[in-house]
């Protein structure tokens, strides 16, 4: 379900709103008035999410979540193959190397 975005030179941010846009739309919701309107929010300032102009609260996060009927790890971008999305470590690995 969630994309790779493990080799991607895109900010957290602009991941987040790729992967939001790309499950709204998987999801049925065809527009994002209708999202909007299911996550009971200003059709402006969810298309700011979209546009990766601003970020969410955790609490719209988890509201974004159960409305997709998705993980936040999905919402995020991460899946089982590439934990280290945001450049981190990868999995078995420590911060010295």
């Amino acid at each position: 379900m969630a994309r790779d975005f493990a080799a991607s030179p895109l900010s957290a941010r602009e991941r987040f709103a790729s992967q939001v846009r790309h499950l709204r739309a998987q999801k049925g919701f065809a527009t994002a008035r209708s999202f909007a309107r299911a996550l009971d929010i200003e059709e402006n300032r969810y298309t700011r999410y979209e546009r990766a102009e601003v970020e969410p609260s955790l609490t719209l996060i988890h509201k974004m979540c159960v409305t997709l009927q998705v993980s936040p790890n999905d919402l995020l971008g991460y899946n089982e193959r590439s934990h280290d999305v945001l450049d981190g470590p990868t999995a078995g690995q420590g911060v010295n190397g």
